[in-house]
């Protein structure tokens, strides 16, 4: 056995990105009234940039997005690239595991 990552070929990078992209774009639009275009450009942002909105492009969609849509946002973005059954080992990236508990 070997301990060696295989990397994801090119058409298996998209199919996960497509599906990250599907399942925040959904979660996001059933809770908040942002335009399409707008949130989708938002959704792949995130994605891009390990589940947060750069300071330049944060500053133009409050523009446009309330700033709880945009937190939420950020906070699926994370939890599904980082979280405990994310895509990625939250050893290597910096995420809060107890970011997720409901309030008390």
């Amino acid at each position: 056995m070997s301990d060696q990552i295989v990397p994801l070929s090119s058409d298996s990078t998209r199919f996960v990105f497509r599906s990250c992209y599907a399942t925040v774009l959904s979660r996001v639009d059933a809770r908040y009234d942002v335009r399409g275009y707008l949130l989708a450009q938002m959704v792949k942002l995130c994605l891009q940039n390990r589940g947060r909105l750069p300071r330049v492009s944060r500053d133009f969609y409050t523009q446009y997005a309330q700033a709880e849509a945009i937190a939420f946002l950020e906070m699926c973005v994370t939890h599904l690239l980082f979280g405990p059954a994310g895509r990625f080992s939250p050893q290597e990236y910096h995420y809060q595991a107890d970011a997720y508990s409901e309030p008390a």
